[in-house]
């Protein structure tokens, strides 16, 4: 829990005749995390690459062209298979039979879906137009003259015979025409189109013989209504009835070939690991190479699993971290996996959003879920507001459990969010707060407004520790890495350590009115004082060599004044930016007085019981959104700024293994 999962890397090559079962088993396991050869060794610069280039391009314009069938014909649900049946099965099919199923696919629903589409667009048309007419359709036909901002308007003769033509030419364009009645051999028309057509509807009813008529400003402009209205909603209806029958035989092909489409995408997932996997190969001749980590503890099963893809023609090494010249020099790293159990993973989000550590630093996870939820309690005491939040949280963390494993980070948040609501539960009851009320009972320690000075001490003594806490990781992590000099003069080594806890002491000793021991005072603060000016000397004599000062010596001891009075500023200013965390306790009660003072002005005028149940519902409201959010965030503050920069250096790989899905649990 503590510490990254111990890691081998392994170094395999194998003849070309197994490439592919090797590759297939590689995948299917989900356990090594590839490594670029050119990067980990540089002498396999000048060997060729695996050549998976093309097979790569191929299946990734497969999937493109899938999705889209699959986005098209509504294709949502892609049922999960065994990995090791998709792999073996991937591995039977051929491209260009998965290419010429697609292409019959795509050409069954490319016409229906083009005309799916150009309906689509006449739809919105048609309905545009009836929207921008059905304000004047109650008064009337207007005058052609009358000014649209969408549409064309003409009413006037065409002759009987040119009706066909006037049809014909007008059915691919947004436009109606109405016959509004019969005069012996000519027909009374009114023609609504989009201004865009303008041109074109002119063209038409020129070519047709089409004759202007006015609209006579009495009742019989009325005469063409129901007509006009009646005619548009036809045109409508016939659209929409075109577009639900190609739907009906887009839904026959969906039923038919829905699971053929869904696995083979799922292939074709397979294909791209396949072909990654074959990315990080290197080739000669008649043999490949290829390297990678595995956790210490499957090392064998791994080992033995290729060797049975190989048919025992492999040779494979692995080898300890220790041993790489590459991770002693710092030039290769070792990839980090940290095994955290279900309650620590929000956590590990918050630590992983920070950076991924070093491999040989120790996890802080179980540090800061325990920091963090003792901060958030502290600022967020209450019994009310952190069963809301528990409700929350478990709503959206832990209602689903057949994800419970899964690293969804809105599931996580919602974890998150469940402890924090504990934690806010207990400090409720430490405080004694329900709803911000807190004369229902006494709380088993003391209340924030009551004792202000007490939780300032308590704020700046948790910070204290938070920091050691941070100072003592620093140190574990120098020890691990063998730097010896960072164990004593780093910013958070033992010789600052020990000047900042006499500091300490002395500051304690103050307050409280007692002496300030002399000793204290030239052991604890003078001895580092006058260690860290000699420190250059020291490490000189420690590493057999003679002092060095690049620049002088008297550029080396005003350095030296400068870096102390930053870590004396720094130690300053994170132990004071804890006061945070009592100052926000203070603030949360703050905020229920300034609510109940709206409710004691409000109760005894008209309506009061009503307005002070809604001042009291939104302000409760407000508080939990507004100030749990602010909270969070400063909770998260304190552990980047004030504890992590005391240890954390980012910079570490996570352990990324190449696979359907992270096995490596298994």
């Amino acid at each position: 829990m503590f510490t990254p999962q111990e890691m081998h890397q392994i170094n395999v090559i194998v003849f070309e005749s197994r490439l592919d079962e090797v590759a297939r088993t590689i995948t299917r396991l989900g356990i090594l995390h590839l490594v670029q050869l050119d990067e980990e060794m540089p002498w396999t610069r000048e060997m060729k690459d695996c050549g998976a280039e093309k097979m790569g391009s191929e299946i990734e314009n497969l999937r493109d062209r899938i999705s889209i069938l699959m986005k098209e014909l509504k294709i949502r649900a892609v049922p999960k298979v065994a990995v090791d049946e998709s792999i073996d099965e991937f591995a039977e099919h051929k491209l260009e039979g998965m290419d010429v199923r697609i292409a019959l696919l795509e050409s069954e629903t490319e016409e229906l879906i083009g005309k799916r589409k150009e309906l689509g667009i006449r739809l919105n048309q048609l309905r545009g137009i009836f929207s921008e007419y059905a304000p004047i359709m109650g008064l009337g036909i207007m005058s052609a003259e009358e000014k649209h901002r969408f549409l064309v308007v003409r009413y006037g003769r065409v002759r009987h015979n040119n009706m066909g033509y006037v049809n014909e030419k007008t059915v691919p364009l947004a436009a109606v025409v109405l016959t509004l009645e019969r005069r012996g051999e000519e027909d009374v028309i009114l023609l609504i189109g989009l201004k865009r057509d303008k041109l074109k509807l002119k063209r038409i009813l020129r070519e047709a013989a089409f004759e202007e008529m006015t609209i006579p400003p009495d009742g019989d402009a009325y005469a063409g209504k129901e007509a006009m209205e009646g005619g548009i909603r036809e045109k409508i209806d016939g659209i929409e009835k075109e577009i639900a029958e190609i739907g009906l035989k887009l839904g026959e092909i969906k039923e038919k070939n829905a699971s053929l489409i869904t696995r083979y995408y799922q292939l074709l997932r397979v294909g791209e690991l396949f072909v990654r996997v074959k990315g990080y190969m290197k080739r000669t001749n008649k043999t490949y190479l290829f390297s990678g980590w595995i956790p210490s503890s499957r090392k064998g099963f791994v080992k033995n699993e290729i060797l049975k893809a190989a048919g025992g023609q492999a040779i494979i090494e692995i080898v300890a971290p220790e041993e790489i010249s590459g991770v002693k020099e710092g030039k290769v790293k070792v990839p980090v996996l940290f095994r955290h159990p279900n309650f620590l993973r929000p956590f590990g989000m918050l630590v992983s959003s920070y950076g991924v550590p070093d491999y040989k630093v120790i996890d802080p996870t179980l540090l800061v879920a325990v920091s963090f939820l003792l901060m958030f309690g502290m600022m967020f005491g209450d019994v009310g507001h952190g069963a809301v939040l528990c409700v929350i949280g478990w709503l959206t963390g832990f209602r689903n459990r057949k994800s419970s494993k899964a690293k969804n980070p809105a599931m996580l948040v919602g974890r998150l969010a469940f402890y924090c609501g504990i934690s806010s539960i207990i400090f409720g009851i430490l405080f004694g707060s329900v709803f911000g009320l807190e004369e229902l009972f006494d709380g088993l320690w003391r209340k924030p407004m009551h004792n202000v000075i007490y939780f300032f001490k308590v704020a700046i003594y948790f910070g204290v520790a938070i920091i050691s806490a941070g100072i003592a990781l620093n140190i574990i992590n120098a020890i691990r890495q063998r730097n010896f000099k960072a164990v004593f003069f780093d910013h958070a080594g033992v010789i600052n350590a020990a000047m900042y806890w006499c500091g300490i002491a002395v500051v304690s000793a103050f307050l409280a009115g007692r002496p300030i021991s002399a000793r204290l005072l030239a052991g604890g603060i003078g001895v580092p004082l006058v260690l860290i000016f000699l420190r250059e000397p020291i490490a000189a004599v420690a590493g057999k060599r003679k002092p060095h000062f690049e620049q002088g010596v008297f550029t080396y001891l005003m350095e030296t004044v400068i870096e102390i009075m930053e870590i004396v500023t720094g130690y300053l200013g994170n132990t004071v930016s804890f006061i945070r965390v009592a100052a926000f306790s203070l603030a949360h009660a703050g905020l229920f007085v300034a609510i109940f003072s709206l409710v004691d002005m409000v109760k005894g005028g008209s309506g009061g019981v009503v307005y002070s149940v809604l001042i009291l519902v939104f302000g409760n409201a407000v508080i939990i959104a507004l100030e749990g959010l602010v909270v969070t965030i400063q909770a998260i503050r304190l552990e980047y700024y004030e504890f992590f920069s005391k240890f954390f250096v980012a910079g570490g790989v996570a352990y990324e293994p190449i696979g359907m899905e992270d096995n490596s649990s298994r």
